[in-house]
């Protein structure tokens, strides 16, 4: 975290521009986004435009401006101005009436020792507590001694032995705006470690988030959060780097049963052919998955090889999303993406104008980079993600001196028509890399 916090720094400085009445806010993914913007915007100044926006503490101690329907271009900017005077006020779209929030997306009615006893998703028409399954955002707790190595292992005993044992101390509403609620609760995990957590709820969105800090003191403790909503699926998709995988939600074969905990990066899917929800996570990549129901690990405290385990302060966030329509780029990878990396922000004016524009959603820019030889020369890295064959378009913001196709070693394969309009075929998941010299 301490070097993501130095390389985001770093940016800022490198975006900074002219003019103090101003802020730069950078997109560094290859879509379209108009999630909430948190910015650092004095007090007593707010953002110019009309946009919706209300002052924020996090659970962190800083101090934000929220600010909603900010549209950013991929791979490009938006310069936001600034003028004096508190925040606007308008009619509050949230509705909070003891345990349960209300917006025109949603409806939530909280657990009294601290899940999400029901979401009534009101676009769709549909509870997605499953029946019979528990809140969601259930915290789990079991005891934890692998046979081996209990830093790293987990065995299949685990399952059997998670009860719902956190406790709720306090829980309050911190923020209630324009923009968000944010729920501020606190656990005891266990008699030596606590948790606290802050459950967003977005004006206008089915998302509901989760910035978690935990103070572990246990030893041989595991912690998962658990998430049943009503979804009949048979298959669950997870994201691998450059893809995702599909793997059974049934407990039938050997195969399966050996399958109760599986690595997941940014997403875990549950999707009909209509409607699905996903689990996000920026940093825990541990789940387990039985009929429609999704653990998330949060923490583990082994002392095997390392006696000290993990005990300390530790931050995560996560996000229950639902979706409309079945499993898609627009529907789960980019809103994966997005939870995963803020856009940057600098005060001043510095326009950055869009390196490239894709034209397929399917179609992602995992990375650009200078090239390990050197030269006036950059390496686009692109992938297709949703498992589909398709022809690509790629518009380049600049006019090529040599455009070519390489392997992932960077040697080149095959040159391409020196254009700016780069045409491309990708089968299911395939990686390209595009050298772009200028």
């Amino acid at each position: 975290s301490g070097i993501i916090a130095k390389a985001q720094a770093a940016s800022a400085a490198l975006l900074g521009g002219e003019g103090g009445a101003s802020v730069t806010v950078v997109n560094t993914l290859s879509f379209d986004r108009e999630d909430v913007l948190y910015l650092d915007v004095p007090a007593g100044w707010r953002v110019a435009g009309g946009y919706p926006q209300q002052r924020v503490t996090d659970l962190y101690g800083g101090e934000r401006l929220a600010v909603a329907g900010v549209r950013l271009p991929a791979l490009g900017s938006v310069t936001l101005c600034l003028e004096e005077g508190e925040t606007e006020e308008a009619p509050c779209p949230f509705a909070v009436d003891g345990n349960t929030v209300e917006t025109g997306r949603l409806r939530l009615v909280l657990d009294p020792m601290g899940g999400i006893a029901s979401y009534w998703d009101k676009l769709a028409g549909r509870e997605l507590r499953g029946e019979g399954g528990l809140p969601l955002n259930t915290f789990l707790i079991a005891e934890d001694v692998p046979a081996a190595w209990d830093n790293w292992d987990v065995d299949a005993d685990l399952e059997a032995k998670l009860r719902p044992t956190a406790a709720l101390l306090e829980r309050r509403v911190v923020s209630l705006g324009q923009v968000e609620c944010r729920i501020r609760s606190t656990y005891r995990l266990t008699e030596k470690s606590t948790l606290c957590q802050d459950m967003v709820i977005y004006a206008d969105s089915p998302d509901v988030a989760f910035f978690t800090r935990m103070n572990w003191q246990d030893d041989h403790r595991f912690l998962k959060a658990a998430f049943d909503p009503s979804l009949a699926v048979s298959q669950a998709r997870q994201e691998i780097q450059f893809g995702c995988i599909q793997r059974s939600t049934a407990r039938s074969s050997a195969e399966e049963k050996a399958r109760f905990e599986v690595c997941n990066h940014k997403y875990t899917d549950l999707s009909e052919t209509r409607y699905g929800a996903a689990l996000l996570n920026d940093c825990k990549y541990g789940i387990s998955l039985e009929g429609g129901s999704m653990r998330l690990s949060l923490h583990k405290g082994g002392r095997r090889p390392d006696w000290r385990g993990d005990k300390g302060v530790h931050d995560c966030a996560y996000a229950f999303h639902p979706h409309m329509g079945g499993f898609g780029a627009e529907a789960v990878v980019q809103p994966a993406y997005a939870f995963n990396v803020p856009p940057l922000a600098a005060r001043g004016a510095r326009p950055v104008e869009p390196l490239l524009t894709l034209a397929q959603d399917n179609v992602l820019v995992e990375a650009i980079k200078p090239m390990e030889d050197g030269g006036r020369a950059f390496l686009i890295r692109l992938y297709e993600c949703e498992g589909a064959t398709v022809h690509a378009q790629m518009r380049l913001g600049l006019d090529p001196i040599k455009v070519e196709e390489t392997n992932l070693l960077e040697d080149v394969e095959r040159e391409l028509p020196r254009e700016r309009t780069v045409r491309l075929t990708f089968r299911p998941f395939e990686i390209k890399s595009i050298k772009v010299t200028y």
